[in-house]
């Protein structure tokens, strides 16, 4: 899986592995060299491009010019625009490109001396973009900022070293003017920025570059979060024995659905099912039996005491407890109704602590009217907010969530003692450990309601097959968005619907147990 770097980390990185031996210079000759041959085959046909370098004075810009010399010793036409006075590494590497190609540097020290850029701009076909790196704190000042601004008008292609110039690595917040790429070469690992809108839109094609650090350098850091894959999510899957049964597989407790949201349990319910659950019931309000029995013929369903509006009513609680009796997992919420018969049901499972709970949806509304509930023990517990759903439980806008998503989940996973899917794009996973995932498959044809029941449902499933929680939401959540992935390969992204994801998790759980 590929890590995901603050900045710090990135620092205490080069800080190791010059420690170990490794030169700043020979990372940077690696980091240059790695970004020029992504550039090269990105571009494709190289020879006689115009390429500029924008280089600032640190590190990012070393390392832009260092690509720019292997380009042009491979056949491009270049050109360096150097803002300020290079320093360390970044210093040699402009000596080096200076007499590579002589008279093909414009140094700017002053705002005055944009015109340079402005004519250098003009020429270009393509720009490097390496005015600032991971050390930005803030918006971007003075000529740094000056030049970002020119870049902005720029109607050429532009790679961008390591991020956009004007982002901030540690996450998806977009602190000032910024630089719009349409190619970032990831120096190293992925940041935040490069995964969490809106700083991700401004990064365009996303590769990462390897660079040179010593393995024994990577022991020295921890990663953010790690981006999911298949090979991952394959050593995840439950084990389906040979002489397994229904009840081998595991069995889900779904508590869902009221009048007019009959499709929401029904749902869950064959997500559960999807995932390889042996036996799934599913409790709903007694005016909507006939239609989720009709609707998953496989599923146990029981009908349960309703109120005149057709939701739970408050002795419903009593019934999902007796049922979830002999369940390894209960599921809660997909399409419960905002009642006060509903709110009794979820406080009435998580206060009597069932020691597997997966709560979404309704359920989340329910806990962000008592918010103590979390703070209350419980047994082990997966909640599944959309970025509204969680921005209402911890009283800040979506708006604030969205763009630092990693560490918001992490911190509340830790405080609530549960796994946070705090879905997406990307859909971040955390648990009270302080592990981290991202998910990044997935892609518009998920933006319909009743694609987070099935995954409620889903999650469900593969924990009642017998791996733990945060294993079971990453590997739902990675074939969930799989799953939609398959279906766009001939279809349209707007035309499928949540229940067209069945017919794809059989092929996508097919893939991952060939692994």
């Amino acid at each position: 899986m590929l890590p995901v770097l603050s900045g710090e980390a990135v620092r205490e990185l080069d800080r190791r592995a010059e420690e170990l031996g490794v030169p700043a210079l020979l990372l940077m000759e690696s980091a240059g060299r790695g970004a020029a041959e992504e550039i090269r085959r990105w571009l494709m046909d190289l020879p006689g491009r115009r390429i500029l370098a924008v280089a600032g004075k640190g590190g990012n810009g070393g390392d832009a010019l260092c690509a720019l010399r292997f380009l042009g010793l491979w056949g491009a036409e270049v050109r360096a625009v150097v803002l300020g006075e290079p320093a360390g590494p970044a210093a040699l590497e402009l000596q080096a490109f200076s007499g590579s190609f002589p008279g093909k540097v414009q140094m700017v020290r002053t705002e005055r001396e944009l015109s340079h850029l402005k004519e250098a701009l003009g020429w270009a076909e393509v720009v490097v973009d390496g005015i600032l790196g991971v050390g930005l704190q803030g918006p971007a000042q003075g000529l740094a900022r000056a030049a970002i601004e020119l870049l902005q008008g720029f109607s050429g292609l532009i790679v961008a070293i390591d991020l956009p110039s004007g982002l901030s690595a540690e996450s998806g917040r977009i602190p000032g003017p910024a630089v719009r790429a349409h190619l970032t070469l990831a120096m190293g690992a992925l940041k935040p920025c490069h995964l969490l809108p809106p700083a991700a839109e401004l990064c365009g094609e996303v590769r990462v570059v390897e660079v040179a650090y010593p393995p024994a350098a990577w022991d020295s850091v921890r990663p953010e979060a790690r981006v999911l894959d298949a090979g991952f999510c394959a050593s995840l899957l439950p084990s389906r024995p040979r002489f397994g049964h229904k009840g081998t597989f595991g069995r889900v407790l779904v508590v869902a659905g009221a009048v007019g949201m009959a499709g929401a349990a029904a749902l869950c319910a064959e997500g559960a099912l999807r995932a390889g659950a042996g036996l799934v019931h599913v409790l709903v309000p007694e005016p909507v039996f006939p239609i989720v029995a009709g609707l998953v013929p496989e599923a146990l369903v029981h009908p349960g005491p309703a109120s005149p509006e057709g939701t739970f009513a408050p002795e419903a609680a009593n019934e999902a407890l007796h049922l979830s009796q002999g369940m390894d997992v209960v599921v809660a919420g997909p399409g419960l109704g905002r009642t006060p018969g509903s709110a009794e049901v979820v406080r009435a499972l998580l206060t009597e602590r069932f020691p597997k709970l997966v709560l979404d949806a309704d359920a989340l509304f329910a806990l962000a009217q008592d918010p103590k509930l979390l703070r209350k023990k419980h047994g082990e517990l997966v909640l599944t907010p959309h970025p509204g759903e969680f921005a209402r439980l911890v009283g800040v806008s979506a708006e604030e969530v969205v763009p630092e998503k990693i560490r918001w989940a992490k911190e509340k996973a830790r405080e609530w003692k549960a796994v946070v899917v705090l879905k997406g794009p990307p859909t971040v996973v955390a648990d009270p450990a302080g592990e981290a995932f991202l998910n990044t498959t997935g892609n518009t044809a998920l933006a319909h309601g009743g694609s987070g029941d099935v995954l409620a449902g889903m999650i469900g499933g593969l924990w009642a097959g017998g791996i733990g929680p945060v294993q079971a939401a990453a590997l739902a959540v990675f074939a969930h968005g799989r799953a939609a992935e398959v279906l766009t390969l001939d279809h349209s992204a707007r035309a499928v619907l949540p229940s067209d994801l069945f017919s794809a998790l059989a092929q996508v759980f097919l893939g991952l147990e060939r692994q």
